[in-house]
């Protein structure tokens, strides 16, 4: 299973690498000061610590944040597409449809995984200047998104995974159009992540 998770992350990094470059940056260095702090607090949610233009960096803070969120945000959407949103459209969730309880089950343990995932590609956002302004606010709201999507879901009411996949969708485009397409993963590994 460890060979299969390292070549993915190998053949997804090596192309991404030769595109994106490592430009300067430096994982010793301090932040500028306009850079926006990661919130120490890990019960903030991503919204509250989410920069605005005026806050984003003027060069990387990280080394190799265009990777990580690549790879972080294709975890994310590729679990989410895969565990909430195909069976939410095939009526998996249903009531009495076969396979219903599995479906929660997956799908619980999925917006977890999507919770962490896009925390941690907002952290690899914030470190890069043109992800910083042309991302950060969509992918903000996706991990608190999913977990409440989730929670009603199982109450009957499954509009809120149509507003995901909707901004999921806005987040991707604003990724490509930054220049930095986003690949879904399709079959994430929900119980081991590579960081």
């Amino acid at each position: 299973m460890w060979i299969r998770v390292a070549r993915v992350v190998v053949v997804l990094m090596l192309p991404l690498l030769a595109i994106a470059g490592c430009g300067p940056s430096s994982s010793t260095s301090s932040p500028s000061p306009t850079t926006s702090a990661v919130p120490a607090d890990p019960t903030q949610s991503a919204s509250d610590a989410a920069p605005v233009d005026g806050n984003c960096p003027t060069s990387n803070t990280t080394a190799f944040a265009k990777t990580k969120f690549l790879l972080h945000a294709g975890l994310a959407f590729g679990a989410f597409h895969r565990y909430l949103w195909k069976p939410y459209q095939a009526g998996t969730f249903g009531k009495g449809a076969n396979g219903r309880v599995t479906a929660f089950i997956k799908g619980g343990l999925a917006a977890l995984f999507v919770k962490r995932e896009v925390r941690l590609a907002s952290e690899d956002v914030k470190a890069n200047p043109t992800l910083c302004r042309s991302i950060a606010a969509p992918l903000a709201s996706i991990g608190n998104d999913v977990q409440g999507a989730v929670d009603k879901l199982k109450g009957g009411d499954a509009s809120s995974l149509s507003r995901v996949d909707s901004t999921i969708t806005s987040a991707e485009g604003a990724s490509s159009k930054g220049g930095v397409p986003v690949v879904e993963d399709a079959d994430p590994d929900l119980t081991s992540t590579p960081r």
